[in-house]
């Protein structure tokens, strides 16, 4: 690619606005100043003024770092105080950055102010493809939200991360705007030479679509009924490659969208082929499951496990053509899969699924009323979150159980989630029936449908011991930051409580808050009815704070403490829940607030004997070498759990659980809308059987940030919940009139938990077998294979950041610890 030096630009025809300009560079004093973290010169991140790339005046600034090559550091940087400091009354800075090299490139920005550290401040990432150029337009509420205060702007930080090529980047016209005033866009010099980049764009799209054309054509050279349908899906991307050149030899401003044109073309291109892929071989088995009489031949359908997300408007899914689905699961269990159907050619109108005469040995039936079936629900997410993401658009995550049929626009995937429960009563084999699709009332397609159950039962209650918030809270980035106010807050759901309880039986989670919230108090009859169902886990008393050396200080901590846990202490007491009650508190507290939280925990320990004292507190040691002596349960976050340490803690009668929030982040496992729905499992079923943890903690599932959800599948459930994260302390979401509704995330925690359970009964089996007066040759042979069945195989998770995203190994490891359970010869139960 020819490379453009010397460009003067000018700005033309713009309208006039009263921006407050940040930097410029037409002062040579704009590049100064510029500093690495330690206050020096930025050696691997240098920045110079150079009259290329402006888009206001004749200057810019330019970023500048070779190829990242191993030994080299990671994130070259550099930072500045801006000149402006206080952005206040402002509601967005502006950029201009340009890429004119042959790679990718990435320039990467936080903005924080005096007090806060750099990396907690927002962070902006802009991507840019070769020969490109991109407005960044950063919104100074984003800001607001990371709790940095728009009038002590101190530091910008800019960064990259092993450029794949030797970098070199220009920025330019840095500016702050008031809400009503526009964005400036660069004059026509600019967009001439912004044109000139694109030649070779053009050039290697225009062959791309050669490329697509042909290997199209080999794949519908099998399926001539799809040829026709997939060239005029390549003509019409021909045609937009076609009227683009023309805009770029013409030099229109369009050009100033050219990378995000050619992004859009490329992900499109790369959608049109996997869909012809995807139509061309459902075609293999299309006509084995079409349903007699069905005219319409362009609705594909596949399956998905549980553990997939499936993208409705981004790229085709990776399906198989099956003409069956199959599932297996214990007694008193639950289990998932994902009917995708997807129209390519026009809408379809009331599509739906149902499963029928689902039947087993001895003429034992499948009860329809355990067998759900409900439409994915999708929120869209419009920013990319802290912990990145490669979309940002529709994501699939409630689960709409009030809807079982939609219309579903043509290039939609649209997910059905097939629940299945099998009862405790019900009879252990294989059972086979049919899986339909409907479309306006008419079965379209018809797939055999197969389902084990196995000889064994799962616990009412988790076999993990739990501590997770439910009590819905909502946020959002007020100026000043914080909560929404009550007036925001949707009470109906307390209406259905008791409905509320139950549903979070059913994924393993209590009735339970691990924070004294204004207004929440352990609720004795939620969790009296658990009990009585046998599905109570643990609850908390409520929280507790340090205790300082001050007297009066104690004298009043110790009566409040005293009031509101020793109430619900003598409540549970009286009740006979006092085995499920623990009392959580000195929430991530640091090392020099150590001997307060002892006192606390000490004096807790005496006042409500019994009762299980836990903390997050950072004592890393667990106890063993710090003095936080009287406490019960550590709780470190997943990247600080130590199993050997954890061992050594638990041989004096303590206990070590672990949790997640916001952190941590990849490659450990984590449950925001974003990440692998597989994580979820693998955290609560392989990792947990792997490295065996106490219990889990979970600070909130119910941090909602929308108003209840009434139709879909595409809602207007807003994803964001704690800060800018995508439900980060949110599982559940509100459906109509307050009533419960599921995610993809929660059934994935339950799905591992369940997993768990196999782990947990196959290790009681072998302690039964092993307890045999006398092993028989078939016991002993029987013990060797479930040992192996009970190891966490290293391809399903070597380590905490080692781990599958495969679903057939999930499986895999299920099915082998099934057969032996089934085999052992034994009954075995958790209580």
């Amino acid at each position: 690619m020819a490379r453009w030096t010397g460009i003067l630009c000018v700005i033309l025809a713009v309208p006039l606005f009263a921006a407050t300009t940040v930097f410029d560079f037409e002062d040579p004093a704009d590049a100064t100043g510029w500093h690495d973290e330690k206050g020096t010169a930025c050696r691997n991140f240098p920045v110079s003024r150079e009259a290329n790339w402006a888009t206001s005046g004749e200057h810019s600034l330019c970023f500048r770092t070779p190829k990242w090559k191993p030994g080299m550091g990671e994130w070259p940087a550099c930072e500045i105080t801006p000149p402006v400091t206080d952005w206040s009354g402002y509601d967005r800075l502006v950029l201009d950055v340009t890429n004119p090299t042959d790679f990718d490139q990435r320039l990467s920005f936080f903005i924080t102010d005096s007090v806060r550290a750099t990396r907690t401040g927002l962070n902006t990432r802009v991507l840019l493809p070769p020969g490109s150029y991109r407005q960044a337009v950063v919104k100074l509420a984003d800001v607001v939200k990371m709790n940095v205060k728009l009038k002590d702007i101190h530091t910008m930080h800019f960064f990259t991360e092993r450029p794949a090529g030797d970098m070199e980047v220009y920025m330019d016209r840095m500016i702050l705007l008031r809400p009503d005033e526009p964005l400036p866009t660069p004059g026509p010099d600019f967009v001439k030479a912004l044109a000139g980049l694109q030649q070779d764009q053009i050039a290697a799209l225009q062959q791309a679509q050669e490329d697509v054309r042909a290997r199209i054509a080999q794949v519908t050279a099998q399926a001539p009924d799809v040829a026709g349908w997939a060239a005029r899906l390549v003509a019409q991307n021909d045609a937009r490659v076609t009227a683009f050149a023309e805009q770029v030899r013409r030099g229109d401003p369009v050009v100033l969208k050219a990378a995000e044109f050619i992004t859009q073309l490329r992900a499109d291109t790369a959608r049109l082929e996997s869909l012809v892929r995807l139509r061309a071989g459902f075609e293999s088995v299309r006509q084995s499951v079409q349903a007699p009489g069905s005219v319409r031949d362009d609705v594909v359908v596949g399956f998905a496990t549980s553990m997939e997300k499936v993208l409705p408007r981004a790229g085709a899914p990776d399906l198989q053509p099956s003409i069956r689905a199959s599932l297996a699961l214990a007694r008193n269990e639950k289990e998932a899969l994902q009917v995708i159907v997807m129209p390519v050619e026009d809408a379809a109108r009331q599509v739906q699924v149902r499963v029928r005469d689902l039947r087993g040995p001895g003429g034992a039936i499948f009860s329809p009323d355990d067998i759900a079936i409900a439409l994915m629900g999708y929120v869209e997410t419009k920013s990319v979150p802290p912990y990145g993401s490669s979309h940002v658009g529709w994501w699939p995550d409630p689960i709409l159980g009030f809807m079982s049929k939609t219309d579903i626009a043509e290039g939609d995937a649209q997910s059905f989630w097939v629940r299945l429960n099998a009862p405790k009563s019900q009879a252990p084999g294989m059972y086979r029936g049919t899986l339909e699709v409907l479309v306006e009332g008419r079965p379209l397609y018809a797939f055999e449908l197969s389902v084990r159950v196995y000889p064994f039962t799962l616990p009412d209650r988790s076999p993990l011991n739990m501590a997770v918030t439910f009590f819905p809270r909502y946020n959002e980035a007020k100026p000043e930051g914080g909560w929404r106010g009550d007036n925001y807050r949707d009470t109906s759901w307390r209406k259905h409580k008791l409905e509320w309880g139950d549903f979070l039986a059913d994924y393993y989670i209590t009735y339970d808050s691990l924070y004294a919230y204004g207004g929440w108090s352990p609720d004795f009859e939620v969790l009296q009815r658990l009990h009585e169902q046998g599905r109570l886990g643990t609850f908390n008393l409520g929280y507790y704070s340090m205790l300082t050396e001050n007297p009066e200080q104690q004298k009043k901590w110790k009566a409040d403490v005293r009031k509101r846990i020793g109430e619900p202490y003598k409540k549970a007491k009286a009740l006979g829940l006092l085995d499920h009650a623990y009392i959580y508190g000195c929430d991530e507290h640091p090392k020099d607030k150590f001997p307060g939280v002892e006192r606390a925990a000490a004096f807790l320990r005496k006042e409500f004997p019994g009762a299980f004292i836990l903390t997050t507190t950072y004592d890393h040691s667990f106890g063993t070498d710090s003095v936080l002596q009287s406490m019960d349960g550590f709780c470190p976050l997943t990247p600080r759990y130590k199993r050997d340490l954890a061992d050594k803690v638990r041989a004096t009668g303590k206990e070590v659980w672990w949790y997640i929030c916001c952190g941590p982040r990849h490659p450990y496992c984590n449950m925001f809308i974003e990440y692998p729905a597989i994580e979820g499992r693998l955290l609560m079923g392989a990792q947990t059987a792997k490295y065996r943890p106490d219990g889990f903690l979970y600070y909130q599932t119910s941090i909602w940030n929308g108003k209840q959800i009434r139709k879909g599948p595409f809602t207007d459930w807003d994803p964001r919940s704690w800060t800018t994260f995508h439900g980060d302390g949110s599982w559940t979401c509100l459906g109509p009139d307050g009533t419960p509704l599921p995610t993809i995330r929660l059934e994935n925690f339950r799905d591992g938990v369940e997993d768990y359970a196999y782990a947990r009964l196959l290790e009681k089996a072998i302690a039964q077998v092993e307890g045999s007066p006398e092993l028989t040759v078939r016991q002993r042979q029987w013990l060797v294979r479930a040992k192996s069945a009970l190891r966490v195989p290293d391809g399903l998770s070597r380590s905490m950041t080692e781990y599958t995203d495969d679903p057939a190994d999930v499986y895999r490891w299920r099915r082998g610890m099934a057969k032996v359970i089934a085999t052992s010869g034994v009954n075995v139960s958790l209580p």
